[in-house]
């Protein structure tokens, strides 16, 4: 009896014992501040909230820590380790939570959509690029002299006598990071669908005023289309296309094209935009400022970017609003956003959903289900095989 008590004392003996306790023990607090900002997702600035987005985009993460905490539960109840094994039972089933439901969300909104998804695609990071573009081709050139640049990715060919549809993408990246060619596996995914790949790059703060950026991307869609014979490029096709920041970027450049408030960088042709992609960009400025998950983030990097707040410069953050543009002619649009983005607001999609609706503007909107921010960085997530899909239909639809 004696022995018995001394086997399963709750006090750990032996230094597997202590050693599983410890791990245990640190392993709990970390993994409730995950889940808490995986299920609020907020402040990304938190070191926290920043793992969480982490593990919310490569799902792998999340699995990997589930065996290894399995590994662990095996281990404390092989070595009677009682206090390791009662703490590591709730993780075990907080982490297994975290993975199973927006797994169970994701499925059932494509199965509502009828779109077909694969599960065992979600867990891979395998990104295979063998296509190569033809980089830094220089689009343009500021009165300053500095030199725009974009990569080319031709679409893969059919027939060399074939005019091929072109989407001109914007990177993300808060309007003041990021660069061209960060999502080499979607653009491989477009080409390998037919459409020459055009990737921006285009100036930032502190280099670049309030007006460049969107000045850029309309003076590279005009070059494209003074280049299109070069580039066997169908110039009543060209699309744009972009993610985040370059979202709201694309869609300020089409919606205003050939207004004189935001002219492009350089002399260049007004272009006929056929559709528009925008991915978690938002489309009004003023209400994004003083609304969204993560505002010290989001206030720092607009302010950078449009030299200030609204209280300081409401018309600018009116002008670089994509929502005020849009009218009867504006181009066709599809938007996704995560329900779970922790910087742009459901609102954001929601605002601009109703704008071109009440516009009678051709358009698609999807909110996908616990997708967060940058959710297509992993080409083999729900979320992504889901909006690829709906990005194939609509471009086919549009460039017939």
């Amino acid at each position: 009896m004696k022995q018995t008590q001394k086997t399963l004392s709750w006090r750990p003996r032996g230094f597997f014992q202590w050693l599983l306790t410890i791990l245990a023990v640190i392993a709990l607090p970390i993994t409730v501040m995950i889940a808490y900002y995986l299920l609020n997702p907020i402040n990304v600035s938190n070191i926290m909230s920043g793992l969480a987005w982490s593990a919310s985009l490569f799902p792998m993460v999340l699995l990997t820590t589930t065996l290894v905490m399995i590994v662990l539960l095996v281990l404390a109840f092989w070595k009677k380790a009682l206090i390791a094994w009662t703490i590591l039972i709730p993780i075990l089933l907080l982490l297994i939570f975290l993975i199973v439901q927006p797994i169970t969300s994701m499925l059932s909104y494509a199965k509502s959509e009828n779109v077909s998804v694969s599960l065992s695609s979600h867990f891979s990071i395998k990104k295979d690029i063998s296509s190569k573009p033809i980089q830094d081709v220089v689009y343009g050139k500021t009165t300053d002299g500095v030199e725009l640049k974009l990569d080319v990715w031709p679409a893969k060919e059919e027939s060399a006598d074939t005019l091929k549809p072109a989407i001109v993408k914007v990177h993300g990246g808060g309007w003041v990071g990021g660069d061209k060619s960060e999502n080499p596996a979607l653009n491989q995914w477009l080409n390998e669908l037919g459409y020459t790949i055009f990737d921006v790059q285009y100036r930032m703060p502190p280099h670049a005023g309030w007006k460049d950026e969107v000045g850029d991307v309309k003076s590279a869609l005009g070059w494209v289309l003074d280049n299109a014979d070069t580039y066997k490029i169908d110039p009543q096709k060209i699309n744009l296309m972009g993610e985040s920041a370059g979202g709201n970027l694309a869609m300020l450049a089409a919606y205003s094209m050939g207004n004189a408030q935001l002219p492009p960088s350089t002399n260049v042709p007004n272009v006929p935009i056929n559709s528009v992609i925008n991915l978690y960009g938002p489309a009004d400025m003023t209400t994004f400022y003083k609304s969204n998950p993560s505002p010290d983030y989001v206030q720092d990097v607009t302010k950078q970017y449009i030299g200030g707040s609204p209280s300081q410069f409401s018309d600018r953050y009116k002008i670089l609003s994509p929502i005020n543009y849009i009218q009867e002619s504006t181009p066709p649009t599809i938007t996704f956003l995560g329900t779970s983005d922790r910087i742009v607001p459901e609102e954001q999609a929601e605002i601009l959903n109703k704008a071109l609706a009440l516009n009678g503007v051709a358009h698609e909107f999807y909110l996908l289900p616990e997708a967060d921010h940058g959710f297509d960085t992993n080409p083999g997530s729900l979320s992504t095989q889901f909006a690829r899909e709906q990005v194939k239909a609509f471009l086919q639809k549009y460039n017939k």
